[in-house]
């Protein structure tokens, strides 16, 4: 007999492990996509690759679309409410948002945050609720020495 665990059990449990914060950013139709994600980690150093994993019923999951130019910004601890902003269920998440852009396409980046990736979406995996996305990165970076924001026990800890 094959037990199952609810959702709830596992957010818990796995909500006791920190991550770091990011925002996962492209330039798609036109316009800047955004959204912030706790899911991301190294993947390989040779060739240099990330992963992140976005819910497959996020509106700027098809933006990011296998080929396509993206971005990520591993948001500092004092970015705590940059965070929440691109979170948030809203038609322009860049709204007030100092950014930098990088890349052939201009993909923005958070100003200030601890680091950048730049690069170029590889794969789409299935993953339950979540489409596992590899990234082979094409340009890296630090911003500044700072402590990064953290995710943990389903709460952001930041300054």
């Amino acid at each position: 007999m094959t037990e199952t665990v609810s959702g709830l059990e596992l957010r818990t449990a796995v909500g006791s492990f920190p991550s770091g914060v990011t925002v996962v950013t492209s330039h798609s139709e036109g316009m800047d996509i955004g959204l912030t994600v706790s899911a991301f980690a190294s993947l390989s150093l040779e060739p240099a690759m990330v992963v992140v994993c976005i819910e497959n019923k996020s509106k700027s999951l098809p933006h990011l679309a296998v080929g396509r130019e993206v971005g990520i910004s591993v948001l500092a601890s004092d970015q705590l409410e940059l965070a929440v902003q691109f979170a948030r269920h809203v038609e322009n998440r860049f709204a007030g948002v100092e950014i930098e852009r990088r890349g052939e396409i201009g993909v923005p980046f958070i100003s200030g945050a601890v680091a950048w990736f730049l690069g170029v979406v590889d794969s789409w995996y299935k993953g339950g609720d979540h489409t596992i996305v590899t990234v082979s990165v094409t340009k890296c970076g630090r911003i500044r020495e700072a402590d990064p924001l953290i995710y943990i026990k389903g709460k952001l800890e930041g300054d």
